[in-house]
């Protein structure tokens, strides 16, 4: 198995948009904000890599999990057979097929619970970003919110750029931990749902 590894989160893949309309502003309808700039600032970056590396070895223990197992079950199918005869060594390479067959669905599964899990993750920080963002943006007058993350934006004035207000109001509020989707749902993944490989976090 392969060591999972990370690069940056990009936590923001959508505009927020919907800010009340102000049709006397100086900053003008639209603000900018930079989530992964705001998670960086107040933590949560640290925290969203921790629990997915978490997540990552949980999978990877179960999946060990399951290769073993299928590793003692022929074995044990060996040990039945004693001498093998051409019949007993067809059904063997059968049970060898359905072994890597179970093995490669066991990993696909896997890094779909990981991707999903990650996406999760991420969700519920612009989730508890979103109110913050929209509340200041209102405040400056401001009818629509990008992300400078994967929004193009050629250049903007620096009165409309939220990142460091809502670092700051985030940090205040007191918000310094990004629960994970099994510690709200209590779902734990289940036992053949394991994975290998490397895995990046992207937008």
């Amino acid at each position: 198995m392969k060591k999972f590894s990370l690069v940056l989160v990009t936590l923001a893949s959508v505009a927020f948009i919907g800010c009340d309309r102000f049709t006397n502003s100086s900053n003008g309808p639209v603000a900018v904000v930079d989530l992964d700039a705001v998670a960086q600032k107040v933590g949560k970056d640290k925290q969203i890599l921790q629990m997915i590396e978490q997540r990552q070895v949980s999978l990877n223990e179960q999946l060990a999990a399951t290769q073993n197992s299928l590793i003692q079950q022929l074995n044990q199918k060996k040990s039945e057979f004693g001498e093998i005869s051409d019949e007993e060594a067809t059904k063997l390479a059968q049970l060898q097929n359905q072994a890597n067959s179970i093995l490669a669905t066991t990993k696909t599964q896997a890094q779909s619970n990981l991707t999903l899990f990650q996406q999760e993750v991420i969700n519920r920080f612009r989730a508890e970003a979103k109110p913050i963002v929209m509340d200041l943006a209102a405040k400056k007058g401001c009818r629509v919110v990008l992300s400078k993350n994967d929004s193009v934006v050629f250049g903007f004035d620096a009165t409309v750029d939220l990142t460091d207000d809502v670092a700051a109001a985030m940090q205040a509020k007191g918000s310094t931990k990004t629960s994970s989707p099994s510690e709200s749902k209590g779902n734990q993944a289940p036992a053949k749902q394991a994975s290998s490989g490397q895995q990046t976090v992207t937008k």
